[in-house]
């Protein structure tokens, strides 16, 4: 018998046209996108190789910089355990120091703690100049970056500027190009603009009553000390009987004071100048006024650590910048504030 095959015919009809035309499509669209697909997924390769790469790139930055960092931690550990060692007679000096009243005693163990502050900065200026040292001989080592950084924050009254430039420029392009890079830009130009000689960068924020306080509105008025300050700062709050003796002194005769807290306890900021009895003068809470525009104060100049003290004149000039408390600070300041209004 004939074999049957009923789907099989010399002529297609109108189905089997239809088969025809989308196998024809389809293998148009394999000859058309078959190198297209190679293409892609030679790119997924590479993609996935680059990113291979760059987490074992990031992987020998980080060994590198924690070999870095133990290689720093060696070179000045025999000074910093010197200054480790100083600091800890100091902060011992100032827990009895409470426990004496009035008396030659206490002023014995002050003048102590003022001797053991001095030979700390020497101490501290011994790091610094090894510190230097390192990042001369580590040009390619971020670790480097970061040592002068930290140098930076905390030596804005020290003629350092231009071996800290100097050494900046000798860095690593990809390190003076990196992110890091870029904010230590940003901080040597903030350390300039807040320097003594240079006008004063101006703020306007509310005081501790809500009141707008401009600096620009003491321009040509009078001169005005700022203090950066906090209430968990022990040596700020040492400085404020000599405060209170300054502006009693010479608030009349055109000196204004405005505290600048760093706080972030709005009760703790309000009991400390409540109980210290400075109500007088103008207090800023910086936390309070991070929503305005103009609030980069602690920014604008250059206050990475407190007390800070900047006195600008009337033409709103600074002519004077103190780190830290203690005698030798408050005697300077007060032989310029002679020299200014008279004793």
């Amino acid at each position: 018998k004939e074999l049957s095959i009923p789907f099989i015919r010399d002529t297609p009809d109108h189905g089997e046209k239809f088969v025809i035309m989308l196998l024809k499509r389809l293998i148009i669209l394999i000859i058309f996108f078959y190198p297209v697909m190679l293409v892609a997924q030679h790119s997924t390769k590479n993609s996935s190789s680059k990113v291979n790469d760059h987490v074992t790139k990031n992987k020998v930055i980080k060994n590198t910089y924690d070999q870095d960092i133990i290689k720093y931690k060696e070179f000045t550990k025999s000074i910093y355990f010197k200054i480790d060692s100083v600091n800890k007679l100091i902060r011992e000096k100032y827990d009895v120091l409470p426990k004496f009243p009035e008396s030659p005693a206490k002023n014995i163990v002050q003048q102590e703690i003022e001797n053991l502050n001095k030979i700390a900065n020497q101490l501290k200026a011994q790091a610094t100049t090894l510190g230097f040292k390192f990042i001369k001989n580590n040009p390619s080592s971020f670790v480097s970056l970061d040592i002068l950084s930290s140098i930076l924050m905390r030596s804005a009254e020290l003629p350092l500027y231009d071996t800290i430039k100097s050494l900046f420029n000798n860095l690593n392009k990809n390190i003076q190009n990196s992110v890091s890079g870029k904010q230590f830009k940003l901080l040597v130009v903030n350390m300039k603009k807040s320097e003594v000689g240079k006008l004063a960068p101006d703020f306007t924020v509310n005081d501790v009553n809500s009141h707008p306080i401009s600096l620009s509105s003491f321009r040509n008025k009078q001169y005005v000390l700022l203090d950066f300050w906090a209430s968990w700062c022990a040596p700020c709050r040492d400085d404020f009987p000599f405060l209170k003796d300054i502006y009693k002194r010479y608030n009349e005769k055109g000196l204004e004071i405005i505290s600048i807290s760093q706080d972030y306890n709005l009760s703790l900021w309000k009991s400390a100048i409540a109980r210290d009895s400075i109500k007088m003068w103008k207090h800023i809470l910086v936390l309070n006024n991070r929503e305005k525009i103009n609030t980069s104060i602690t920014e604008d100049y250059f206050i990475y650590g407190i007390p800070v003290k900047v006195l600008i004149n009337k033409e709103g000039v600074i002519i004077g910048r103190w780190t830290g408390g203690g005698d030798e600070n408050i005697a300077e300041l007060k032989k310029l504030l002679n020299e200014v209004f008279g004793k």
